[in-house]
């Protein structure tokens, strides 16, 4: 069985601009998927968030969490869908108390999404990709993080990188 994919949530778009540019970071570095959580920020558009992401990323699912439910017959959600070029999910509801998700993959069938917290470096990253793996769990959320960068990128190598710290405070 593969390790475990990597989704990775987008916190609230404070500046939207630096959010879209965060979400284009994390899709060039390998992350399956996207996850935007709007159902607390009902004051941005997902319709509009979700094109502007897709427009700048290329291979990341983008799944999308939003206080009201995305419609599948209207223009908007038509163009939408256009522009996410088949990567959009949406309609995603947790499926029990942890806050995991059972997600449709290419075949359709439903793999299991797990939340977790960021981990405390490259070797704690590999024990939750090996031990969510050895659970049958499809996939890891993982809080957007400039760390995470650095473990998608290179993810087998151990090297000292302090300045990512600095970077993110």
């Amino acid at each position: 069985m593969p390790n475990a994919r990597v989704g990775v949530r987008l916190g609230p778009p404070d500046e939207v601009t630096a959010w879209i540019a965060q979400g284009a970071a994390f899709d060039a570095a390998g992350a399956d998927s996207l996850w935007l959580d709007l159902r607390e920020h009902p004051e941005f558009d997902p319709y509009v968030l979700t094109a502007a992401l897709a427009a700048v990323t290329y291979r990341s699912r983008l799944i999308l969490l939003a206080a009201e439910e995305v419609g599948e017959e209207d223009s908007k959600a038509t163009t939408l869908a256009a522009v996410c070029r088949g990567r959009l999910v949406h309609g995603v509801e947790e499926r029990d108390e942890d806050g995991g998700y059972d997600l449709p993959d290419d075949d359709a069938e439903a793999r299991r999404w797990e939340h977790v917290e960021f981990p405390d470096g490259r070797a704690a990253w590999r024990t939750a990709l090996a031990e969510a793996t050895e659970r049958g769990v499809h996939g890891l959320i993982v809080p957007a993080d400039p760390r995470l960068l650095d473990l998608l990128r290179n993810p087998d190598e151990e090297i000292d990188r302090r300045d990512l710290q600095l970077a993110s405070g």
